[in-house]
């Protein structure tokens, strides 16, 4: 809770416990960009019971965290430049809501948050168009800039907790529609190569390697063209750009990733201008009533279902 006298300090209640500093400051001064946070910590600009902590300390109930005072001011005006934004179009994208979390069909071509370089991302923009003083508007998990569907958005901390809980037990199922080149002797299979995270000019990627983490996707193919072919694809873990990756290791790689496969295809030939990429599904226990596994779809769009329908004839 924010102390009233002191607008640049901060209590700490249950419903924050637990909580990373680094994640806290990005969530209550909405507007400042990820690298400014990291670097007021590391210069001890930050102070949690008056001592210097690292970005990574976890937060406990009662502990007073002092922030500089002018950043308040500049949150202020951040967010104040997205109100003069029109934003209705977010309500457009909602496709299911209850009391504990919603669930957004995220478009290509924007971040699902900010940072490196992107003032603002989905999740700034949600927090902008909806009264955040009666929700805690949280991401669940992430989509690539590049991929568009089902975004997990929690409304409470507790049941933030409890979703991170599940995708961690594995109760949460995710699947995907994807696009890839080439022509396949199999309708399915798994790919199981580990991945590792590197930086390629500023820019990170992850890359096949044995001594990454584990990461498995299973791919199933659901429609053929000449050249390539519509398929169901499930992460079975759940690393960066992963699928992504498996398909361009197995020599597949997905129509329009400029970023694994910047070579041009023939699929601009029919109106493809993003990466071919759609969160079609997402399945977990409702948060309010475990027992109950809740399974929402997303519409792949007009762009693409051209892309399959000119395809097609």
């Amino acid at each position: 809770m924010n102390n009233p006298k002191e607008k640049n300090k901060f209590q700490i209640d249950d419903t924050s416990e637990g909580m990373r500093l680094d994640n806290y400051l990005l969530k209550t001064i909405k507007g400042i960009p990820k690298s400014k946070i990291y670097n007021i910590i590391r210069k001890g600009e930050v102070r949690v019971n008056s001592k210097r902590v690292k970005p990574l300390y976890k937060l406990k109930i009662d502990d007073l965290i002092r922030i500089p005072p002018n950043l308040i001011k500049i949150g202020s005006q951040k967010k104040l430049s997205i109100k003069h934004k029109d934003l209705n179009w977010i309500d457009d994208i909602i496709i299911y809501e209850d009391d504990a979390f919603l669930v957004l069909n995220k478009p290509s071509g924007i971040a699902v948050h900010g940072g490196s370089g992107i003032s603002n991302g989905l999740i700034e923009l949600l927090r902008a168009h909806r009264d955040t003083n009666k929700e805690d508007l949280e991401l669940v998990h992430r989509l690539d800039k590049e991929t568009s569907g089902c975004l997990l958005v929690s409304k409470k901390r507790s049941k933030l907790r409890l979703l991170h809980k599940y995708f961690r037990d594995g109760r949460v199922d995710k699947t995907y529609l994807g696009l890839l080149m080439g022509s396949f002797k199999k309708k399915s299979f798994v790919v199981d190569q580990p991945l590792k995270i590197n930086r390629d000019n500023n820019q990170r990627k992850a890359v096949p390697d044995s001594d990454g983490k584990r990461a498995i996707t299973e791919f199933n193919l659901m429609e053929e063209f000449d050249n390539c072919a519509l398929f169901q694809i499930k992460p079975i873990t759940g690393k960066t750009h992963q699928i992504r990756v498996h398909a361009n290791f197995i020599g597949k790689p997905l129509a329009g990733d400029q970023r694994y496969n910047p070579e041009p295809d023939f699929l601009e030939n029919f109106g493809l201008k993003r990466l071919f990429l759609h969160a079609k599904s997402i399945s977990f226990p409702l948060p309010n009533a475990a027992e109950k596994i809740i399974t929402i779809e997303s519409n792949i769009g007009n762009e693409l279902n051209d892309v399959i329908s000119k395809l097609r004839t």
